[in-house]
C-alpha cells in the first residue's frame, strides 16, 4: 500500500541564504540536499570549463565541473599510445557495446579519431552472434584486416581471457569501461575505468560513452599543452578549442539513456549534451527527431528516455546494431533521414515482436497450470533473446511475479539465453543462484538479470527455479513510502513550470519533482488514445485552472475517483505539453 509523505520545506534560517531563487526552487534545492548558495549555483549551472573565465560566482575548489581526465588511471600512457597510433598511421579499432551507451560512446570516439587524421574502424558485436564484450573470433578478424590497436568502449573490464589473446595476436588494446572491476583486471595495454580502486578520479558515475568522451578530452589537453608531440598531422593539433563540445550530443544520449547518476559531472554532461541537440546539428538526429515530430528547441531528458533510446537500442534487440550507428554518424541529410525510417521501422518490428509474445505466453497460461506457480518461466526457440527481457517486464507488471523467460537465435543451435524480471521484492539472481549448477552463466540485479545454459538442460529450468524460489525467505509487505517533494497550488503551476527547467535533466540521482495538489475539483474527463487508456482532465481550484493527463494506466483505474465536480488531492509531476503549456501529470489521487 502506497503512503505519501511531504518532504521539510526549508527552514527560515537557511532560506536567507537563497535570496535570488523563489521559495518554490528554494525547497527542492532543499529536498536535494543544497544548502548552501554555493552548491546551489553549481547544481543550477554546471560549468564545462575547468575553471571559471568570468566574472560570476567562484566555484568552492576554484574549479569547473569537468575533471582533469589525467586523473583517470592508464590515461596518459592511453593517450600516448593513440598519438603513437597518429604518427605511425596505425590502423585502429573502437570496439563497442551494442546499447545506447556503447552505440554513441564508439560513434563519438570514432568520429574524433577520423577527423583527427587516423583510420578507424567501428566494430559492434552482435548481440545474438557474438554475445557482449570482446571475443577470440573478432579479434582474429581484425588482425587479419591489419589493425594494430583496438580501444573498447563500455566494455572489457572483465574480458580477461580475450585481452590475453588479443596480445597473443599482436594486439595492443585500450579498454574505456565504467562497469564494475572484478578481482582481476584484463592485462591491457591501458585500463581506463573510473570504478579501479586506484583511480584519482573525482567522479566514478561516468558512464561507457562519458569515459571515452575523457579520452578525448586527455588527447586534446595533452596536444594543445604539449604543442606537437611526435610530428602530428595538422588535423590533430588544428582541432579546434572546445570543438569536442559538439560531440557532447551522443554522451548526453548515453547519460540519459543508461540509467547513471545526473549529479556532479554527468549533470553537466547531460544538461550541455541536450543544448547541443538542441541545435540540431547531427544529421542523424536530426532526421530522427523530424520522424518523431518533436522539436529540436523543447527536446527533453523524456524524449531521449522514451522515444530516441528504444530506437537505438532496437537494431541490437532485432537484428543489427550497425543501423542505429549508422544513423548517429551520418554525414548527410539524405543518408541520415533514410536511415531514420529504416530504425523506426525497426523499432516497430521490435513493439510487434513484444506484442505477440506477451500474448502467447498469456495464453499459454490460460490453458495450462502454469499461472499457479509462484513465478513464470516459459521459452520458445523461436523467441529472440533479445526483446525477452522487455516482454517479461511487462508480464512483471501484469501478474505481479518473477518471470523468467528464454528463446534462441543465430547459429548457437544448443544454446538458450534468456531475460528474467522481478518487481524488487524477491532478487532474481538469488532465484538462479539456487539452481547454478545448470546455468552456463547468469548475473544481473535484484529486479533484472540475464542467463544462458545448454539447450540439454532447458527441461530442468522450470522445476528448478521454482524449487529455489521456494527457499527463499518471504519478504514482508510493508507500507511504500513515496516522499512528495511540496505541495503546490493550481495558481502556481505556470510558475513551476517556468521553474523547474532550472532543475532539469531529472534521471536517477535527481528525481523529476513530485507534488500534492490539494483540495481539487474534477472538471471535464476525456478518455483518448488508440487503446483508450488515456486520460485528459480539467482541474478546478479557486479561480485557477490546469490541464490533467494520466498516461498508461487502464481508464477504470481513475475513472472511480476522478468523476466530474468531486473534490480530490492530486499526486503529479509538472510539465510541457505538446504546443509548450503547462499541465499536471497524474500519477495517483487520493
Amino acid at each position: 500500500m502506497k503512503h505519501y509523505r511531504t518532504r521539510e520545506n526549508m527552514s527560515e534560517e537557511v532560506r536567507v541564504l537563497f535570496p535570488q531563487h523563489s521559495a518554490l526552487l528554494q525547497d527542492l534545492l532543499y529536498g536535494r540536499g543544497i544548502t548552501s548558495a554555493e552548491d546551489a549555483e553549481r547544481f543550477l549551472n554546471p560549468e564545462f570549463e575547468p575553471a571559471r573565465h568570468d566574472d560570476g560566482p567562484a566555484r568552492p575548489d576554484g574549479g569547473g565541473d569537468s575533471h582533469d581526465p589525467m586523473l583517470l588511471p592508464d590515461m596518459e600512457k592511453a593517450v600516448e599510445r593513440i598519438v603513437h597510433a597518429a604518427k605511425m598511421g596505425e590502423k585502429i579499432c573502437v570496439w563497442s557495446d551494442y546499447d545506447c551507451d556503447g552505440i554513441p560512446g564508439g560513434v563519438l570516439l570514432s568520429e574524433f579519431l577520423r577527423d583527427v587524421g587516423l583510420s578507424v574502424v567501428h566494430y559492434i558485436p552482435h548481440r545474438h552472434k557474438e554475445g557482449y564484450g570482446l571475443n577470440k573470433a573478432g579479434l582474429k578478424e581484425l588482425r587479419e584486416q591489419g589493425i594494430a590497436l583496438v580501444i573498447t568502449v563500455d566494455l572489457g573490464t572483465t574480458n580477461v581471457d580475450e585481452v590475453a589473446y588479443a596480445n597473443e595476436l599482436g594486439l595492443d588494446v585500450i579498454v574505456t569501461d565504467h562497469h564494475l572491476v572484478a578481482e582481476q583486471l584484463p592485462p591491457a595495454f591501458a585500463v581506463i575505468n573510473p570504478k579501479r580502486p586506484d583511480s584519482q578520479y573525482p567522479f566514478d558515475g561516468l558512464c561507457g560513452a562519458g569515459v571515452a568522451w575523457k579520452l578525448v578530452q586527455g588527447i586534446l589537453q595533452k596536444v594543445r599543452t604539449e604543442g606537437n608531440p611526435f610530428d602530428l598531422s595538422d588535423k590533430m593539433t588544428g582541432y579546434a578549442q572546445g570543438r569536442e563540445k559538439w560531440l557532447l550530443d551522443l554522451v548526453g544520449i548515453a547519460t540519459l539513456s543508461d540509467m547513471v547518476p545526473l549529479v556532479e559531472e554527468n549533470r553537466m554532461l547531460a544538461r550541455y549534451g541536450l543544448l547541443v541537440m538542441k541545435k540540431n546539428r547531427r544529421p542523424g538526429l536530426a532526421a530522427l527527431l523530424s520522424l518523431l515530430r518533436i522539436k529540436p528547441a523543447m527536446l527533453t531528458e523524456d524524449d531521449i528516455g522514451f522515444m530516441i533510446a528504444p530506437r537505438i537500442n532496437a537494431a541490437s534487440r532485432m537484428d543489427s546494431p550497425q543501423l542505429a550507428a549508422s544513423l548517429l554518424a551520418a554525414r548527410s541529410f539524405d543518408e541520415a533521414n533514410e536511415l531514420a525510417r529504416a530504425l523506426s521501422a525497426v523499432n516497430d518490428e521490435r513493439k510487434t515482436t513484444v506484442a505477440l509474445t506477451v500474448k502467447e505466453v498469456n495464453k499459454r497460461l490460460a490453458t495450462s497450470d502454469l499461472a499457479d506457480a509462484p513465478i513464470i518461466v516459459m521459452g520458445n526457440p523461436n523467441w529472440r533473446p533479445g526483446v525477452l527481457g522487455l516482454v517479461a517486464n511487462s508480464l512483471m507488471q501484469a501478474h505481479g511475479k518473477p518471470v523468467f523467460l528464454w528463446g534462441r537465435e543465430g547459429g548457437e543451435e544448443n544454446v538458450i539465453r534468456g531475460s528474467c524480471r522481478s518487481a524488487g521484492d524477491v532478487s532474481v539472481v538469488d532465484i538462479m543462484q539456487g539452481a547454478a549448477d545448470i546455468f552456463a552463466h547468469f548475473g544481473g540485479h535484484t529486479a533484472s538479470g540475464g542467463f544462458s545454459l545448454m539447450q540439454d538442460h532447458v527441461h530442468e529450468l522450470l522445476p528448478r527455479l521454482v524449487a529455489s524460489h521456494a527457499l527463499l525467505p518471504a519478504v514482508a509487505s510493508d507500507e511504500i513510502e513515496i516522499l512528495i517533494d511540496r505541495e503546490l497550488h493550481l495558481a502556481e503551476v505556470a510558475h513551476a513550470h517556468r521553474e523547474l527547467p532550472k532543475l532539469a535533466p531529472f534521471g536517477v540521482g535527481n528525481h523529476k519533482p513530485l507534488f500534492r495538489i490539494p483540495c481539487v475539483t474534477v472538471g471535464a474527463v476525456k478518455v483518448f488514445g488508440k487503446a483508450k487508456d488515456h486520460l485528459e482532465v480539467t482541474l478546478l481550484q479557486n479561480d485557477a485552472h490546469a490541464t490533467g493527463i494520466a498516461f498508461f494506466s487502464t481508464p477504470e483505474s481513475f475513472q472511480k475517483t476522478l468523476v466530474e465536480g468531486v473534490l480530490v488531492d492530486i499526486i503529479g509531476h509538472v510539465e510541457t505539453d505538446w504546443r509548450g503549456a503547462p499541465r499536471v501529470r497524474i500519477v495517483d489521487v487520493i
